[in-house]
């Protein structure tokens, strides 16, 4: 267990990649802040860590507000003495839509959530890691980071973009203090939330047309690429993006412009459909 002792806090660990992301650690020895906008939504993945023998506790905060992320970290400092390891798991998108009907809320909640959440975080650890004289950030980033995304709209992919900028300015700045700054970029991965948003039938088509391993990531192997990058073994990396994404970044790809249009004009009918019905 190559991070026990360890004090990590994950955003968005309630479900999904950050359930993922949260078990590895625990595995690894580390105590886990599990986070989630409402705490309730903790419940399960704190009692998963502790039956399985691990430290846990459930934060409840909006990364995309400081005071909440300010507090956080002084909760885990007062619980486990420490904080060693930040992940910017947090994530969201908004309805899939073309740049010329994107809204400014929807632009300001996603790079709210998703860039400024980030920041926050790593400013609201940055001071406790620096007395420490050693941390580890690791940020989710996505493909999109890199390239842009396939199935959302800009809005994400310029947030994304803002992460890996952010990843770059600072592990430089924080380099000197023995803070490493690394950003996980994952392909698609099957998580409860594509299962609920897609048919078999979609993945196995998006599958064949993208990902040159043939099949999707799991949450573990996320977190298995977090661990890695949290733990000793990546002492000499900061500044890096690592894609976990099966080869989509290496492939040809195809021209997805005709599916993503459509994706997006069938979300817009569903939105109007069910705001019709509210009415």
């Amino acid at each position: 267990m190559e991070l026990q002792g360890k004090t990590a806090i994950v955003t968005g660990s309630a479900r999904g990649i950050g359930e993922g992301i949260a078990m590895v650690l625990a595995r690894e020895g580390a105590n886990i802040v599990v986070n989630s906008r409402k705490k309730e939504e903790c419940t399960d993945v704190v009692k998963k860590i502790v039956s399985s023998g691990g430290k846990a506790i459930a934060v409840a905060a909006d990364v995309s507000k400081k005071a909440d992320v300010t507090a956080m970290a002084a909760e885990a400092v007062k619980q486990f003495g420490a904080i060693d390891i930040l992940v910017n798991n947090a994530g969201t998108e908004g309805h899939p839509c073309l740049a010329k009907d994107l809204s400014e809320e929807q632009w300001d909640r996603v790079l709210g959530v998703n860039l400024k959440g980030v920041f926050l975080c790593c400013q609201a650890v940055i001071p406790q890691m620096m007395k420490q004289g050693k941390g580890r950030i690791v940020n989710i980033g996505s493909t999109a980071a890199i390239r842009m995304t396939f199935f959302g709209s800009v809005e994400y992919t310029v947030s994304k973009h803002g992460v890996a900028g952010l990843n770059q300015h600072l592990a430089w700045e924080l380099a000197d203090s023995n803070i490493t700054v690394n950003t996980v970029c994952p392909g698609g991965v099957h998580t409860p939330l594509m299962e609920a948003g897609t048919t078999p039938e979609y993945r196995e088509m998006t599958v064949k047309r993208l990902v040159p391993l043939g099949r999707f990531c799991t949450i573990e192997e996320i977190g298995e690429a977090v661990s890695f990058l949290a733990s000793d073994r990546a002492a000499m990396i900061t500044g890096q993006m690592l894609a976990v994404d099966g080869g989509v970044l290496a492939g040809f790809g195809e021209d997805l412009r005709p599916v993503i249009r459509k994706r997006m004009a069938d979300a817009q009918a569903a939105a109007a459909a069910k705001a019709a019905g509210r009415q």
